[in-house]
């Protein structure tokens, strides 16, 4: 800062005397004559005149000679602003990202609701879209959230929640109805076919195997492709977390938990 001082400093005296020497030695010529005879004429008051009465070279020497010397102190001015901002605001941090009472209950909602969507999350805290944005930014930022893009939409879980890949695939579409109630079925009727499927839940067949592809290419489920037609099964993995948690909420949108682990108490057999 001291240095950017004596900058300054030296352009001030720099752009005065260029203002105040220059333009008189080059073009003035002086004469003196001595006085001759007494002064005649008729004396008047001096007149005021504002700033924007001086010549432009007298404004501009004026700006300048206001202006700079307070240039070096800019720096020292905004810190002192900055030493105000904690009267009023303070600085989320990991360690205070919950005081705020809408995203402590924000986060409680999602852990909670492992998997929830964004549009879930705003029908169980009843925020505006922006406002939702906002404070998952902040709790995503502060390590508290992650969201993970599932097929084009983003879920939300809690970071002190363990889940594995395979876990979170299996809660993101236990939490959409149609995916929930396939992989439900197949709990309860492990070895279904396409077409038992379907008729049960009310599907049709394209949906029913759109749905089955998507599981088999997430390991969610296999299929016994040695008869006609094929059977489908629950993968161990996927089979073992529903017996495990057999609490897990069910899908949005289904009036009943009928067919959800956690609706008939025990664990299903793997048989």
């Amino acid at each position: 800062m001291a240095r950017w001082s004596r900058v300054f400093s030296f352009l001030l005296v720099a752009v005065t005397l260029a203002a105040l020497l220059l333009p008189g030695t080059a073009t003035a010529r002086y004469v003196v004559e001595p006085v001759t005879e007494e002064y005649t004429g008729e004396w008047h008051d001096l007149e005021e005149i504002t700033f924007w009465d001086l010549p432009p070279r007298v404004m501009t020497l004026y700006f300048l000679l206001t202006v700079l010397p307070g240039l070096p102190y800019m720096g020292e001015l905004f810190y002192a602003l900055s030493l105000l901002l904690p009267l009023g605001f303070r600085r989320v941090m990991r360690h205070n990202v919950l005081d705020d009472d809408f995203r402590r209950d924000l986060y409680r909602q999602i852990t909670t609701n492992p998997g929830a969507g964004t549009t879930e999350l705003r029908d169980l805290t009843g925020a505006s879209r922006g406002r939702l944005r906002y404070h998952l930014d902040v709790l995503i930022r502060e390590g508290k959230v992650a969201a993970v893009d599932y097929r084009n939409r983003a879920r939300h879980f809690a970071r002190n929640q363990r889940y594995t890949a395979l876990e979170k695939r299996i809660i993101a579409n236990l939490r959409d109805e149609t995916p929930g109630a396939i992989l439900a079925h197949l709990l309860r009727s492990p070895g279904a076919t396409r077409n038992e499927i379907a008729e049960d839940l009310g599907l049709s067949g394209p949906t029913v195997s759109q749905h089955m592809q998507q599981f088999e290419a997430e390991g969610i489920v296999t299929a016994d492709r040695e008869e006609r037609p094929f059977r489908y099964r629950l993968s161990a993995g996927a089979r073992g977390f529903l017996n495990e948690h057999r609490d897990h909420p069910r899908p949005v949108g289904r009036s009943s938990t009928e067919g959800y682990p956690g609706a008939r108490g025990h664990e299903v057999p793997s048989g």
